[in-house]
């Protein structure tokens, strides 16, 4: 399908979806950051949030791609992360350079979009649209872990990773940007990086070390990359203290 004809086919699946579900009535108890939590509901069911745009159907449009986009990364995640780092004994970290990507199969994404079923849809004055949706290609299961938290109230895997056989969890944090949609994507995408460090070592890294007069400069270079297959965000948690965003996500082992 061409660029163009994809891009058609998206918008006009998008427009049938917000028409169907606009007049949904949000429960105005529950903020946006709650409504995310989708525990309780079986493993066929996606959540998706926009920004604050314009107007309510743009940002239903946005929320339901960001559902989809959930849909396809669970299939497969691909995650290339490269650090360049250099030091100097008389001065200390003189540099540092980080980049990361992930990328994801989207070309069926027309497709996906058209078997969604909304199951709710929140608006909130801040981070927009929140949509609820289930997969009806999917078979509704059990979710694999549901958050236990300690005295304080916060969730035990922040200090524990949770342990099933067959899954392998990893855990990302976030400061506060902008817009609550990037305070978690950026969360999700450092789980997914945490994931990636625990799964395998450093694919390639090369290390140059020299001494001048008693100087010692060291720069190093890293490369990884890696393939995550399930790729789920399990649940998420703000701790107001620190004003940081939590991710936990899974993927199989």
């Amino acid at each position: 399908m061409s660029v163009r004809r994809y891009v058609v086919a998206i918008s006009l699946l998008v427009v049938m979806l917000v028409s169907a579900c606009t007049t949904s009535v949000p429960r105005a108890e529950n903020d946006a950051l709650s409504r995310l939590d989708v525990s309780y509901y079986p493993s066929n069911v996606y959540v998706g949030l926009s920004g604050p745009y314009s107007t309510q159907e743009r940002m239903v449009s946005e929320a339901i791609l960001s559902a989809a986009r959930s849909i396809h990364i669970k299939q497969a995640l691909a995650l290339d992360s490269r650090l360049v780092t250099s030091y100097r004994s008389d001065k200390g970290l003189q540099s540092f350079a980080k980049d990361e990507a992930a990328f994801f199969d989207d070309t069926a994404m027309a497709e996906t979009i058209s078997r969604l079923e909304i199951l709710e849809v929140y608006f909130d004055p801040e981070a927009g649209a929140v949509v609820i949706v289930k997969n009806r290609q999917e078979e509704g299961e059990d979710r694999i872990y549901e958050s236990e938290y300690n005295k304080e109230g916060k969730p035990t895997w922040l200090a524990l990773y949770p342990k099933l056989d067959g899954y392998r969890f990893g855990v990302g944090s976030a400061k506060r940007h902008y817009f609550l949609n990037d305070s978690l994507e950026a969360a999700d995408f450092a789980a997914a990086q945490n994931l990636l460090d625990l799964k395998t070592g450093h694919a390639y890294s090369v290390e140059n070390v020299t001494t001048k007069n008693e100087l010692m400069e060291r720069s190093l270079y890293q490369a990884q990359r890696g393939l995550l297959k399930g790729f789920t965000i399990i649940a998420r948690y703000y701790d107001k203290e620190t004003d940081t965003y939590w991710s936990l996500a899974a993927s199989l082992e």
